[in-house]
């Protein structure tokens, strides 16, 4: 139920299978939660500025059951800040990252909400 999007004017031929498989596994050891359950969503050649330049930026959001807040953001943010850079070459002051916590009633899976499947 984790997602990371990040939208990026960074060309989808820079956004391969590796680096997508990458930015998979760092998220799930920051946010903390089974590789089966995360979805990590590269939306690539976005028509974005930052800062009023053109030059390689990005925009992401986290959204999970739990494991965020005040603490684990900063956390969160090292992880995904230095992976976006690394992976996709987005200088990380040219990158923001917006954090949702959702009830757990609010997130849907195999026909019933997550609610139903934790019990809480």
């Amino acid at each position: 139920m984790p997602e990371l999007v990040i939208n990026t004017n960074v060309s989808k031929d820079k956004v391969t299978t590796d680096v997508l498989l990458k930015l998979s596994k760092i998220f799930c050891t920051t946010i903390g939660k089974p590789e089966q359950y995360c979805t990590v969503r590269v939306v690539p050649d976005q028509l974005m500025t930052f800062s009023g330049s053109t030059d390689a930026c990005a925009q992401a959001s986290i959204m999970s059951i739990g494991r965020l807040g005040v603490e684990e953001n900063k956390l969160h943010s090292a992880a995904i800040f230095t992976a976006v850079e690394q992976l996709l070459g987005v200088p990380q002051d040219r990158m923001y990252i917006t954090f949702t916590d959702k009830p757990s009633s609010e997130v849907g899976y195999k026909g019933t909400t997550f609610h139903s499947i934790m019990g809480k």
